[in-house]
């Protein structure tokens, strides 16, 4: 019910080009952050099943995405605004794997394991700029290019071992800490 009333209010926002007052607690942090928003584009997201919200926030002074689902208050204030000339929601999003979009796009290349992996990389069109080559070994390689790869990780982590993370570096070794971290919490089989 509060969901709700919260994405009610930021939609009349967005309609009517109202500011929206709303309290909102990051995932990385435990404190309740208050911010001044202008909603300029509300976006669903079918991963995690989300909505989010992309307006400019008053704290960043910044144009800035929330979840509306870590939104636990919104009021919407008699105050207007008028979206910047040119403000483009499809296009700020086009680059983003899902909703994280970034200045400049960065490849990601990931090479999936022979077998059903490779076979169901090949079955979907995961992104707009995605290219796929095979390896002779049955297996495959998508590359992609993204605003921000660090939103990828949960669909990466989701292929276990049957995808491998080649670039960019920073992204590899990230998994690879956390693939060391899985296999403290199991054990090591001997």
């Amino acid at each position: 019910e509060a969901q709700v009333r919260v994405l009610g209010r930021l939609a009349l926002g967005w309609a009517n080009h109202r500011r929206v007052r709303i309290a909102y607690r990051s995932a990385r942090s435990a404190h309740v952050h208050t911010y001044v928003l202008c909603p300029y584009a509300i976006e669903p997201a079918a991963s995690g099943c989300s909505t989010y919200v992309i307006g400019h926030a008053s704290w960043f002074d910044a144009v800035r995405t929330f979840k509306v689902e870590r939104i636990l208050e919104a009021e919407l204030l008699e105050e207007g605004f008028e979206p910047p000339e040119g403000f483009d929601a499809p296009g700020l999003l086009a680059g983003a794997w899902g909703v994280w979009w970034g200045e400049e796009a960065q490849e990601v290349a990931l090479r999936f394991a022979p077998g059903m992996a490779s076979r169901r990389v090949h079955e979907t069109i995961w992104h707009a700029s995605q290219e796929l080559e095979e390896c002779a070994d049955g297996g495959c390689m998508l590359r992609v290019r993204v605003g921000e790869p660090l939103e990828m990780v949960p669909w990466i982590r989701g292929w276990g071992p049957q995808v491998e993370v080649l670039t960019p570096g920073w992204l590899r070794e990230q998994l690879a800490r956390e693939a060391g971290e899985v296999l403290r919490v199991y054990g090591e089989e001997g």
